[in-house]
């Protein structure tokens, strides 16, 4: 992965080499990139191998939907998730179309886009551009949620059973060895009790009464927020991930810029305002040490939660980064917004405005 330091020139020089270090450790390209990857795929998909996979059904970009529970108990599954602007799932995908046509009908492969700065328009062009022909479907992230997406690229592989067989980042003899087998392997001939996946709302939306909530940073302090009390405060959540800003300098340079401008506008207001700002960090490509870094890297002062589990994206429907979600004091949304909608730009100036 390729790493553009030209933004970084007004930088103070420990924060940029903390940021150097935290890129080269964590992200840069090569195999210390690819093996972390793989790490946290695996590390991600563990607790599940041996278990039955979620009956659901997914609905590619033409139309079609496939719906899982006629696949399981007649050929394996393969699901990749992936991004148009992610260095490594582009290197991967003319190896992914070969496995597509060269096993055929044998398994059900299913290219999902995370849907995370990416859009039917962006995803269709890149399909042009590549040649890709398999099924395609854009997240909104759900599939993530049951699938436990950590990392991009990440493939996993459901056996005929319809039970997890692998999950992993690289596409090397390992993930290979495990595609060859389940396409092999005979059905067993067991009933098959695969749970159904009930995807759950859209989350709070603007005008929803959001209960007390509770936060842990990574530094283990605990937030506490009540709502319609005399000394209830305006919250606002921004939802974003340590790796905006630099990584999608090239591939993403829109949501790139956004996330420095929301950074700095933050920033700025959480020192002037009365405003209780909180900033979530994503689990895909996220862990407490990489935010720590990101932290020293562009000095930010604000509270970071990290969302280990998905919960709080789930619970507040984001699926795209930043997202900013506003609650008043007697607990109702009144502003949520992200990169991806047309008053993004009205939201961040409402935002100027808290005082």
């Amino acid at each position: 992965m390729a790493i553009n330091f030209s933004g970084f020139i007004e930088m103070p020089l420990i924060g940029f080499l903390c940021l150097f270090a935290f890129s080269q450790t964590i992200y840069a390209g090569g195999e210390d990139y690819s093996a972390e990857g793989e790490r946290r795929a695996k590390s991600a998909g563990e607790s599940l191998i041996g278990t039955p996979a979620p009956q659901l059904k997914i609905e590619d970009i033409d139309g079609t939907t496939i719906d899982l529970a006629q696949v399981y108990g007649e050929k394996p599954v393969y699901i990749k998730f992936w991004a148009t602007w992610c260095v490594p799932c582009r290197e991967q995908m003319p190896g992914f179309e070969d496995i597509y046509k060269e096993y055929g009908d044998k398994i059900q492969v299913v290219a999902v886009n995370t849907g995370i700065s990416d859009s039917l328009k962006s995803v269709t062009v890149f399909r042009e551009k590549i040649g890709m022909t398999m099924p395609i479907a854009i997240d909104d992230g759900k599939l993530a949620r049951a699938f436990q997406l950590r990392v991009t690229p990440q493939h996993l592989l459901i056996d005929k059973n319809g039970e997890f067989a692998y999950f992993g980042h690289k596409d090397d003899k390992e993930f290979h060895k495990a595609l060859d087998r389940v396409v092999t392997e005979e059905f067993s001939g067991k009933t098959l009790r695969n749970p159904t996946f009930v995807p759950k709302d859209s989350g709070y939306t603007v005008g929803d009464r959001v209960p007390d909530v509770s936060f842990s940073t990574i530094d283990e302090k605990s937030l506490n927020f009540k709502f319609n009390t005399p000394s209830s405060k305006k919250i606002a959540l921004v939802f974003f991930g340590p790796w905006c800003e630099w990584y999608l300098e090239k591939t993403e340079p829109k949501t790139s810029k956004a996330c420095t401008q929301v950074r700095e506008l933050l920033e700025s207001k959480s020192k002037e305002s009365n405003v209780q700002w909180v900033t979530v960090s994503t689990n895909l490509w996220s862990s407490v040490s990489d935010l720590e870094d990101y932290r020293k890297s562009y000095g930010t002062t604000m509270p970071i939660v990290f969302d280990e589990d998905g919960d709080l994206f789930k619970q507040f429907g984001i699926n795209q980064i930043p997202t900013i979600a506003v609650i008043d004091p007697d607990g109702k949304v009144s502003l949520k917004s992200s990169i991806q909608d047309d008053g993004f730009d009205t939201a961040l100036h409402t935002i100027s405005t808290f005082k």
